[in-house]
């Protein structure tokens, strides 16, 4: 009995001190969320006339890069070899690109399916990543998610060549992923990177505006580190 006693205690302490390390351990990570993001980076300077105009858009929580699939500096299309798989509407005009981790993408259509397996391997960098491509229109979406960026032909290259990195292969030879839960409007492409708590889809797309000279700032896991930096359409 006393033996029983004595392993429930250190088990009881053991638990006591893990929860206390859990917690101190997100106080740390969102302390560093509102220190970091509130260090600017400030947009390059840059005289070139700004005649590319990009997007950022979000859901609420994820954030992605909106651009044209076929423009005079860059065609996604030959790129990523998918002819034959934008022909299921020729009239939508732009990518939606996203970053994030390739098991929440494929297998959290809705929030109701995320598990507790696929949350601790994407915080944890346990998993794949993955690209996803939305056809869109920008016309057509919700202005209040859209932010509008011009760049000049130089910063504009400079945010392709970032998102075209992000991509596991090289030019034609992309790994798509076919099979996903969402419609044909959606692609799937496997990326080089990993995410984790540290770098989410949010700080690659702050990542990304830096890479295009654009206002980000120093580190973020959510939007609003960088997303208030740029006003309504």
């Amino acid at each position: 009995m006393q033996q029983l006693k004595f392993i429930l205690r250190k088990t009881g302490r053991f638990l006591a001190v893990s929860f206390e390390l859990f917690v101190a351990l997100i106080y740390l990570y969102l302390l560093s969320y509102v220190i970091l993001s509130r260090i600017p980076s400030d947009a390059e300077i840059d005289s070139s006339e700004k005649t590319q105009e990009v997007y950022i858009s979000t859901n609420g929580v994820h954030t992605d890069f909106i651009v044209p699939i076929h423009s005079e500096l860059f065609d996604w299309e030959k790129e990523l070899d998918m002819h034959q798989a934008l022909q299921i509407d020729t009239f939508q005009t732009h990518f939606a690109i996203g970053w994030g981790d390739k098991n929440f993408f494929l297998k959290t259509k809705n929030w109701s399916d995320l598990t507790a397996g696929t949350a601790f391997k994407a915080m944890f960098g346990l998993g794949e990543g993955a690209m996803h491509l939305v056809l869109c229109c920008p016309k057509d979406l919700d202005q209040t998610t859209i932010r509008k960026i011009t760049l000049s032909k130089k910063q504009y290259l400079d945010l392709t060549n970032y998102i075209k990195d992000s991509f596991e292969g090289n030019f034609g030879s992309h790994q798509r992923i076919l099979q996903h839960p969402y419609g044909d409007y959606h692609f799937y492409f496997d990326s080089k990177y990993t995410y984790s708590m540290v770098y989410t889809c949010n700080s690659w797309t702050n990542d990304g505006l830096k890479a295009a000279g654009q206002k980000a700032c120093f580190w973020t896991p959510f939007k609003d580190g960088f997303w208030n930096l740029y006003d309504k359409n």
